[in-house]
Parts: structure tokens; sequence; C-alpha cells
């Protein structure tokens, strides 16, 4: 029995032990977690927590506004300079205790693979599934710190202007342009109880096992520590402070956060930074400062002369400043699975904070008064003695953490890339369908040196615009597009002199005819100057005569021309007049006729001497009389066509002395000989064959009727240089022959130039006719459509060419369309007005890839995109952070859509780099699986895929000399794992 009884006993001192291990000596501990709050109440939707303390306290989450890499120094002050203006707002007696909670995750990717999701989105998503990446939360818990006393009372003024403070905060957020939104009831209950557990990841979570050591805390299988930043009997601060700090990427200092480096602490699961501001009584403190000053200078040492000073230096800066004295805190509360090593994460934290100066405090062996302390609202626990310190509040909001994380796009269009940490974010590559309109104009420009990726990026560009339902035509020079057009099912055009791309850009319909011949007109016109001028200008009286003609021929076809109606004729006549009044041909005119008939008249006096006045005033009054009724019948509209003829005649004979009406009657001969020559004109149907023979005969025509010189328009150069692609010239079908409409109805086109790239005649001319298809689509279809044209563009940045680019870049807009033009050479934008003037100045995204080899003379480039020392920036840090680790080959691509800016990573699945892929030998080795599994390039890729996973092979070409080696498909194992 004694035994027992002994058992007994020890196993109760075993118990004590455990107990005041974990939880202290005595109740204190035990119920510390039960006595920091007492209620959280609902008020007017916003959740207002009580502490026991008699504190109240509200949440409010909101969301960082520098984005991380954003470059932009100013933003970082006009963060610092809110939060100062908050901390005046609110006064003595309040606290901003600011928690942003980094919490790490895996991306979950299976939402994005159900549905529709095409193969390759479907491996894309699946080859980023599982991904770790940092998540940032930010809380901001505004308190009213109540006054000790045994007594609580309630005071309706203070809390009155606790809720006016409240709405007072939320509105400087709001037009600050920041994210801000209270937390209710039951969202600050769900906060604090995540922050207990320090789980803020799981839908699920618990808070058992509970236990505190000296240095750390323990929940069930994870570990947790506090770290304090600033330990005041030791303050280890910089004695100059940003709210910044500048790392060099690239040769180039890029600004971020002067806390960056906490969200990316090794091994952690999560880790809160909990930034706590006191606001005094300003005239207390001030008191106090005068009365340090005056101890310190009381006992003469050196030491204390300095800390005079800085008192001194203080005391100005709040008088001159009107500065605000503040009390501070900052810890980081920091979680890690109990397998991980906490000494890692300690000694990250020293390395980092030590490079800024700042000293972490080795005395925070308070760890459960320093977690309790920062429980949203609880904050007013942490001890006035050695948990703060005091400053300014300029200084203080500089330890703020101040940036966001890249986060999606809320977009109908949805492109999928990584942001710099490596996790897939979703935007709009046009930057006018998403929830923030960035910009009217989705034209885009890229830019990259060879090797750069471009073409690689274009292809991701195009699979996700085609998956989207957008129709796309692109026109290549480099078979780049070629295995994902296969993949699309869409239609390969490549261009040889067996197979030539040939269509008849002339071919209108009626309908076409009476809504869209302006549109037409232009095309014709610049389609006609560029086989005609080349890289020459023309001028104004060549584009008027062509446009004239252009005009006459699609109105000779839709409406034959049978005579001038009668406005016409007055028209034309009073063309003609001033026409020749402007050449001198009127003058020349009236001093013929007047010598004329001043001859006339002399001999008609020497044959009728014996005549008198009065004889010659009645033969001149019966002259006129007749005259009179002889324009009557000709003017009359009911007389036949002989008679207006006859009369006409009789009255050019009877009145040579009215030189106007000759000279009218001179015109309408003149405008009967235009009119038959007219008739002749026939156009029976369209095609360059026609339109060349009806210009050869009109554009002489309109160079005598509009009185200019024949050298104004050379037609025998003209017929020369078009008859080329005349009936029985090199170039015949090129222009000649008809489209198949089936083309107008395909997703995907891709027209490859390779063969005719360098040819100075034929690949503008065919590049122009292959814009004219994507024009007429445009206008056809009516879903999205986007047209993206690779080095070929170069052929048609001509001045002959630059109206109509203007031109198709500014009704793409109006018609739900897209064009984009792809370069890499530096001088095809900074020495080509053309590109400038139509092409840039009417893009509104700009995509640029890594520019370190044009660092040194960017900056035409800079300027020719307007970019701005922000942009330029992050461009130069394309590709130069350690952001490696745990991620598979990438490069980063800058885009810039209207005045946002920021960079992306491109980084792609095996499946979809096979249909991204530019190499030959690559190419190669899946059109040898495509041939002999008789599949399709879905299947083709899948399988070539797996092999090359299976064969343990990392780099694609090497696999690709394997199956080149091999020469068949090599169905390779599973690979099999050790037991």
């Amino acid at each position: 029995m004694t035994v027992y009884v002994v058992l007994v006993f020890l196993s109760v001192l075993c118990g004590m032990a455990v107990s005041v291990k974990v939880f202290g000596t005595g109740g204190k501990r035990s119920k510390v977690f039960e006595d920091i709050y007492f209620s959280v109440e609902n008020v007017d939707g916003v959740g207002i927590i009580y502490t026991k303390t008699g504190d109240y306290s509200a949440l409010m989450e909101i969301r960082n506004p520098v984005q991380k890499y954003s470059a932009d120094t100013d933003s970082y002050y006009e963060y610092s300079q809110l939060f100062t203006k908050i901390c005046q707002s609110l006064g003595e007696g309040y606290i901003i205790q600011k928690q942003d909670i980094f919490i790490r995750k895996s991306f979950d990717a299976k939402g994005f693979m159900k549905g529709s999701a095409s193969f390759l989105s479907q491996a894309y998503f699946r080859y980023f599934n599982g991904r770790k990446y940092t998540d940032v939360k930010t809380v901001l818990c505004i308190t009213q710190e109540n006054k000790k006393s045994r007594l609580f009372t309630y005071d309706s003024k203070k809390w009155n202007e606790f809720l006016d403070k409240l709405s007072k905060v939320h509105d400087q957020f709001h037009d600050a342009g920041m994210k801000a939104q209270f937390l209710n009831v039951e969202k600050c209950r769900d906060y604090v109880d995540r922050y207990f557990a320090m789980n803020f990841r799981d839908p699920d979570y618990s808070m058992s096992n509970f236990k505190v050591d000296g240095e750390d805390i323990w929940m069930g299988d994870r570990q947790c520590r506090v770290f304090s930043l600033v330990d005041v009997d030791n303050i280890n601060l910089p004695t100059v402070i940003r709210p910044y700090s500048l790392m060099t990427v690239n040769n180039s200092e890029m600004p971020v956060d002067l806390l960056a480096g906490i969200d990316n602490i090794p091994g952690i699961e999560s880790a809160v930074y909990n930034q706590v501001i006191f606001m005094p009584n300003q005239k207390r403190e001030l008191g106090m400062l005068d009365k340090k000053k005056n101890r310190h200078s009381s006992i003469p040492s050196p030491s204390n002369q300095l800390a005079v000073e800085d008192i001194k230096n203080v005391q100005n800066i709040i008088a001159r400043e009107n500065k605000q004295l503040v009390y501070a805190h900052f810890n980081l509360v920091v979680t890690v699975s109990r397998d991980s090593s906490m000494a890692r994460v300690t000694n990250y934290l020293e390395n980092f904070f030590s490079k800024m100066n700042i000293q972490i405090s080795k005395r925070a062996y308070n760890q459960l008064e320093l977690f309790v302390s920062s429980f949203p609202g609880n904050c007013s626990q942490l001890s006035p003695d050695y948990d703060r310190f005091l400053t300014l509040s300029d200084a203080a909001l500089c330890m703020m953490y101040k940036e966001c994380q890249q986060k999606s796009e809320m977009t109908p269009l949805k492109f999928w890339y990584t942001d710099r940490q490596g996790v897939p974010i979703c935007m709009d590559f046009t930057g006018k369908e998403g929830a923030e309109k960035m910009t009217d104009n989705c034209n885009y420009f890229v830019l990259g040196p060879s090797g750069s990726g471009k073409s690689f990026f274009m292809n991701t560009v195009m699979r996700q615009f085609f998956e989207q339902l957008t129709d796309v035509v692109i026109v290549d020079v480099g078979n780049s597009y070629q295995v994902l057009c296969q993949v699309a099912g869409g239609i390969y055009i490549s261009y040889t002199k067996e197979h030539p791309i040939s269509m008849n850009p002339f071919k209108v319909t009626k309908e076409e005819y009476d809504k869209n011949f302006d549109e037409k007109k232009n095309f014709i016109k610049s389609l006609i100057f560029l086989i005609y001028k080349g890289q020459e200008e023309y001028t104004k009286v060549q584009e008027t005569v062509l446009n004239k003609v252009v005009f006459e021929y699609y109105e000779e076809y839709f409406h034959p021309f049978d005579g001038y109606s009668k406005e016409e004729r007055e028209e034309l006549r009073e063309r003609l007049r001033l026409a020749d009044k402007t050449s001198g041909a009127y003058e020349k005119f009236v001093k013929e006729q007047n010598e004329k008939f001043r001859q006339e008249q002399e001999a008609k006096a020497a044959e009728t001497d014996t005549k008198t006045d009065a004889e010659d005033d009645s033969m001149r009054d019966r002259t006129m009389e007749k005259i009179e009724k002889l324009r009557n019948l000709a003017n009359d509209p009911a007389a036949a066509e002989g008679e207006v003829i006859a009369a006409n005649r009789q009255i050019q004979r009877l009145m040579p002395e009215t030189m106007k009406d000759r000279y009218l009657m001179e015109l309408d001969h003149r405008i009967d000989e235009m009119e038959e020559r007219r008739k002749e004109l026939r156009v029976e149907n369209l095609s360059f064959n026609t339109f060349y023979e009806f210009s050869l005969q009109r554009i002489p025509q309109l160079l005598e009727e509009m009185n200019l010189d024949a050298s104004k328009f050379d037609i025998h150069d003209y017929a020369a240089v078009l008859s080329t692609f005349y009936k029985g010239g090199e170039y015949e079908e090129t222009l000649n022959s008809d489209m198949e409409t089936s083309l107008f109805d395909e997703r995907f086109i891709v027209f490859e130039l390779d063969q005719i790239k360098d040819n100075p005649v034929l690949a503008p001319i065919v590049l122009l006719i292959i814009m004219d298809v994507f024009t007429q689509k445009m206008r056809i279809k009516k879903c999205r459509k986007t047209l993206v044209i690779e080095e070929a563009w170069k052929a048609i940045a001509t001045p002959s060419m630059a109206e109509y680019i203007q031109y198709l870049y500014k009704t793409a807009r109006k018609h739900w369309a897209s064009v984009g033009v792809v370069t890499q050479d530096i001088q095809d934008i900074t020495g080509n007005k053309i590109v400038k003037d139509a092409i840039i100045s009417n893009s509104g995204v700009f995509v640029l890839l890594d520019q370190s080899k044009f660092k040194e003379k960017f900056a035409p480039i800079a300027d020719t995109l307007a970019l701005t020392e922000t942009d330029k920036k992050k461009i130069f840090t394309i590709n130069r952070l350690e952001n490696k680790e745990g991620r598979g080959q990438f490069k980063e691509v800058f885009i810039k859509r209207g005045n946002v800016s920021f960079v992306i990573g491109v980084e792609e699945p095996r499946e979809c780099y096979m249909a991204y892929t530019t190499e030959k030998i690559e190419k190669e080795g899946l059109m040898l699986y495509h041939d002999q599994l008789h599949c399709d390039f879905g299947e083709a890729i899948r399988a070539y895929c797996q092999d090359w996973e299976r064969s343990g092979i990392q780099k694609p070409i090497e696999f690709a000399q394997k199956v080149k080696a091999e020469g068949r498909v090599l169905n390779l194992p599973p690979k099999k794992f050790a037991a």
C-alpha cells in the first residue's frame, strides 16, 4: 500500500513539474490568453474588439500600395507620408498596430485544369501545381487606449470620437488609392483565432499542445519565436534612415523596401511583422526631453554633450517642421515546422538586419509576454520600460513594411505568366479588357535582341489569344510558329516559287464598296505607290491623280459611265474654267477671239460701207432676239439632242462678239470630248490587270483635264514599273488570283515569308496584301482579332506606306482588333521616322526583352518609347535578380500598358516548350514522333515529352540529338525507384 502511495505522490510531482515547465509556477500563465479579450461586437458592420484592460480596437484589411520591384522611389515616401497624416489625425491616446503576415503557400492549379482547358493549358498549370510561394496579407489595428484605472467608465464623447476617426482613416486610405476594408465580427474572431494558432493558411486549424520555454513557443508540431528588432537598452539603429534601401542589380540601383528581406525568410511557414506606433501627449514628451537634456548637460562629459546636441536637434526639427514624437515597437513572430531549424532563421535575420546596421535584440526572453502583447488590439500591454522606444514618427514609419506581391488581375482575357518569385499570375495583355483599364490602344510593339526569346514569348501570347477565341494572323520570316500552328489546327502558308502567295486585293463586293470604299481606296493607293515608288515619297499631285483614278476605276465597274448629268456638266464646267483662269488659258482664248472678231469686222466693213448706223442697230437687235430664242431651245430639257446641237452651232455663228458664251461653248466642246473618252473606258472585272489598263489610259487624260504637265506624273515610268505584275510579267499571279475565301473562316493563319524576305519588290507587296486580308477579316468577323508581324514589317516601313499603317492601327482599335510588330534591331526604332510616327505612336502596349547589350546606348530607345526612369530601372533587372532557386529555366520580359509597367517571367513546361521551339533539330525530333505515331501534334508532344522526362536528360537539345541518333520513337519505360 505504501508503494502505491509513493507512486501516486511521484506522479503528482511529475505533473506539477510539467505544469511549471509549461505555464510557470502559478495560474497567471495558464489564464493568460483568457485575460486578453472581453468581447467582439458589431458596430455598423465593423467588428470592434474590447480587451479586458478597457481598450477597444477596429481591424482593417489593407493592401500595401508599393508593388515589389516597382523601382518607384516616390511611392515609398508617399506611403510614409500617408501614415504620418494618419498618426497626426488620430493623436494622443491612439495606437496603430500594423501586422504584415507572410504566408508560405503552395500554388493550387486544380481549379484551372478543369473544364475545357486546352492540352497546353493543362500542361502549364500541372507544371506549377504545388509550387511554393509567399503570400502577403496586411491587417491594420487602430486602438483607443484606455487610461489605466481600477474602474472602467463609459465615455460617450470618447467613443464617438473613436468612430469618427475610424471613418477618417478609411477615407484617407481611399483618397490615397489604397484598398482598405474594415473586418466584421466574424472575420475579427477568425483573424484573432488564427493569430493565436499562428495558422493563416489552412481552412481548418487548431490551438493545442501549447508550450513556452525561454526562447521559443511550441504549438503542436510547430515552433514559434518572437524576434524584437530593437533592444531599448542598447538601441543600434542607423543615424539616417529612409523608407527604402537600394539594391544593386546589373550595376544599377533599384529601390526596395527597407525590410524587403522579411518576405523571403528561409524554411518558415509564416512570419508576422508587428509594427506598433503609440501616440503620446506631445507636450509631456517635450517636457521630458527638456528634463533629459538638462540632466545630461549638468554633468559635463563628451557623451553627455553629444546627447544634448542630439536632443536639441530633435527639438529644432519638431519646432521647425511640426514633427510628431511617438513610441515604437517592432517584432517578428516566425513560425516553422518542428523538424525545421529555427537557428537558420535566426542567422538569416541577424545577417539581413546587420546590413542595415540594425541589431536584433538579444534579450527577447519574455517570449510569451511579447507574443501575447502582439495580439491584435492588445499592444498596450507592451512594456513601456523595455519594449518601446521614443523617436520621431517619420523615422518610425520608415520601418514599416510597404510592399505587396504582384497579384492576378481581374480580367476576362487572361494571359498567364509568373511574377518575380515564380508563381503564375494572370494579366490582361491588351490592357483594356480588365477591371482596371490601362489603355484604349491595345496595339503592341515588341523589342528584343537576337537570342532574347522574342519568338518564344510571342508564341505564348498567340497561344493564349487563340485559346480565348481570338482569330490570329501571323506574318513570320523564320518558321517560329510552325509547331504552334499545327497544334492549333491552323493554316500554314509558305511562299515558294511553285506556290506563291497570291491574292486579288482589287476585288470588292458591292456591299463593301457602298460601306467601306474609303478604306479600299486608301489601300489600293498605298499598294500602287508601294510598287511604283518603293522607298521614295510621292508628291501631292501624284496622290491626287491616283486617288481620282482609283475612284473612277471602281465607279466604272459598279456604275458604268454613260454620260455626265446636267449637274455634273455644270460642276465640270466650273472646274475647267477655274483651271483655265489659273493657268492663263482663259486670257489666251479671249485674246485670240478678240483678234479673230476684229478681223471679221474689218472684212464685213469693207463689204457694207453704205449701211447706216440705224440699220446696224436694227440688225444687231434682230440678231440678239434670234440668239435668245436659240438659247431657250438649247436649254429646253424636252428638245431633241439634234435640235440642241444645231441651236448651239447657230448661236456660235450668230454671236462672235459675246466672248463669254463663246468660251462656254468651247468648254462644252471639251466636256463632250471628255465624255466620249470616258465612255470608251470599261472595267469588266476587278483585278490588277484591269486597273493597270484603266490607269494607263486615264492618267494622261486627267493630267490634260487638270492642265498639268505630263512630267508631274511620268506615265512611262509608271507603266514600266507596274508591268511586272501585269499579264505576262514576272509576278503576274501575285495580284490577279482570287484568294481562298475559307481563309476568312480560319482562326489561326501563319504566312511564312522567309523565301522573299530580302526581295525588295515582292516582300512589301505580299505583306501589304496580307494586311489587307486581315483588314477584311477584321471587319467581317465579330470576335477578337490580332495580327502580329515579325521582322517582315521592315518591308513596308516606307514613306508611301505611312498613311496606310496609321490607318490600319487606328481602324483596328474600332473593330476589337490589335496589331503587333516584333523587331530586334535598335536602329529599327531609333532611325526610322515611319516606325516612330506610324507604329510606335499608335501602340499602347510595349514589350521589351533583355536589353543588357544596349545598356550604354539605351537613351534613344527610352526617348522613342517614352520610358521613364522607373521603367528603365525595371528593364535593367530583367534576368538579373536572384530568383532562380526552385524554378525551371525561364526568361523575364518587361511589359508596359499605358502608364503601368512591370516585369513578368516566361516559364513553360516541356509540352509548351516543344510547341514554341524554334530549334530545327528539336522540331525535327517532334516531327519524327508525329510521323511514326500517326497522330495529331498534341499527342506527338505528349509522347515526346514523356520520353524526354523518362530519359533523365535535362536539356531539350540533348534529348533531340538522342532522338535523331536513334531515328525512331524511343518509348522509354517509366523510371524505377528504389524501395
